[in-house]
């Protein structure tokens, strides 16, 4: 049954929003030096996610032209959505105390997403399901550290931080949700969704991720980061037939 491991998928993914304590632990210094080379790791899982995986699937499900179109419609609603809720916690114009509010609406939309995509893809086979949930906890692992740091130096404490973020995690849910009943009610809608997913993928990592390797002068480790991100993706696969047989 496909909607056992979505909902283990969401409920792991959901444990990393406690994640942040722990960032808050190391230090701002360490945070600070560790978090790039993080991003990096993540921006090489979510595109091995998509070019190894989610293009796969979607190639033998038929690519076509509207397909790649969706794929275009993907990025460009992630570009808009990205500019509507000012879902980067890393502006400092804005007022911190303000901002975090902003901050934990963003972060419920964005977890219905996060949900959609984890559902979407367990739908086109487990391969994908897995691969597009390794990438989303990727993404949440240096995300979850701005997002508490940020709750925290507004006042939050830090039990009401990592309670806050959690409980938004569970949005997670209702985006499953919504891809399930969709699927429920027309059999193909996963063709119609998957390329959505991979345009929000190549969104979060070619245009958030990526470019935060030009700000710092070490490309060989980041370079090296990214390779392990790719790698993990590939070997997706053969750690599941292992584990199967």
């Amino acid at each position: 049954m496909v909607i056992e491991p979505i909902v283990y998928s969401l409920v792991i993914t959901s444990l990393l929003s406690g994640l942040g304590a722990l960032f808050l632990a190391l230090g701002e210094e360490k945070t600070e030096l560790v978090t790039p080379y993080l991003i990096s790791l993540s921006a090489g899982t979510i595109f091995g996610g998509v070019f190894i995986h989610l293009v796969f699937k979607m190639a033998a499900s038929g690519y076509t032209r509207f397909t790649g179109l969706l794929i275009l419609a993907g990025l460009a609603a992630s570009l808009v959505l990205e500019r509507i809720i000012h879902w980067h916690c890393h502006n400092k114009d804005h007022h911190v105390e303000a901002f975090s509010y902003v901050l934990v609406v963003g972060d419920a939309v964005h977890n219905v997403l996060d949900g959609i995509l984890i559902a979407s893809s367990f739908l086109a086979g487990t391969s994908a399901g897995v691969a597009s949930t390794v990438a989303v906890m990727a993404h949440k692992i240096p995300k979850e550290a701005g997002d508490f740091g940020v709750l925290v130096e507004s006042g939050f404490s830090d039990k009401k931080a990592i309670g806050f973020n959690i409980g938004i995690s569970l949005f997670m849910f209702a985006g499953a949700g919504i891809v399930l009943a969709l699927s429920m009610a027309a059999s193909g809608i996963n063709n119609f969704l998957l390329p959505l997913v991979a345009g929000n993928f190549v969104y979060i990592a070619g245009a958030d991720l990526l470019p935060r390797f030009k700000q710092d002068e070490d490309i060989i480790l980041h370079i090296v980061m990214f390779a392990l991100g790719t790698a993990a993706m590939y070997a997706v696969p053969f750690i599941k037939s292992f584990f199967v047989s």
